[in-house]
């Protein structure tokens, strides 16, 4: 079984640091493995995602990208393995702590916390591991404007909104809780074209805007990859 492999995108590498400065490592997985309907999907992984990266995962359908970022995501064990964030495993982090810092988008969002788009981005403020923090109007209006929307897609009803704009939706849930790390399944796969580019402007933005700030990118766009990403880890074909 071969192990996964990183190969660096030099188009998009990262910014010289000032020197004496260092980068951390935001997540680590040691040796994870998982087994499942009577085979390894992934065995023997090792993976670390740096302040500041911007890391692409791919691999065949059937590699397990997205059963990997729900196991970064705290969603789904490994098999087998550790996982750390910021040098603290797993087992020592609370969920909703560890959750906060690493947010985690899937291909299909789930919108459940709210009529419209609004409550939506407002409802996980109520929960306790976000208490300490406030939703920002400005931040969110700030991000529509950079996604070529108006404020009245604040007021849109939830059962309303197409596959792209409960993405979108996601999306911007997910960077107003600003975690530290961001897990992407596919999160422009039901965007055209010009949406796709206007989201992957918005994330630049958001990691302009606090340098430490890192993703995980799940695509099968070569191109995205290319804009997208400073490395890309390449899981193997397991049977």
């Amino acid at each position: 079984m071969e192990p996964a492999h990183t190969t660096t995108n030099p188009a998009t590498a990262p910014k010289p640091r000032v020197q004496g400065a260092s980068t951390a490592v935001l997540l680590q997985g040691h040796n994870l493995g998982l087994y499942d309907q009577d085979r390894w999907v992934w065995r023997q992984l090792e993976l670390a995602i740096s302040q500041g990266e911007r890391v692409a995962l791919t691999g065949p359908s059937g590699s397990g990208k997205t059963a990997l970022l729900r196991t970064l995501a705290g969603l789904a064990p490994a098999t087998e393995g550790e996982l750390e964030l910021a040098q603290r495993g797993l087992q020592h982090w609370r969920m909703p702590e560890y959750r906060a810092r690493v947010g985690y988008l899937p291909q299909r969002p789930e919108l459940g916390d709210g009529d419209t788009v609004e409550a939506v981005l407002t409802a996980p403020f109520a929960y306790r591991a976000h208490l300490h923090q406030r939703y920002s109007h400005k931040q969110t209006r700030h991000a529509l404007r950079m996604l070529g929307r108006g404020a009245d897609f604040l007021q849109r009803r939830v059962d309303s909104l197409s596959g792209g704009e409960q993405q979108i939706t996601a999306l911007l849930r997910l960077l107003a809780l600003q975690p530290l790390l961001l897990l992407l399944d596919e999160p422009t796969a039901a965007l055209d074209k010009n949406a796709t580019l206007e989201v992957e402007r918005l994330l630049r933005a958001w990691q302009d805007e606090a340098p430490d700030r890192a993703w995980l990118w799940v695509s099968h766009d070569a191109d995205q990859i290319t804009r997208m990403a400073q490395r890309t880890v390449q899981l193997p074909w397991t049977i």
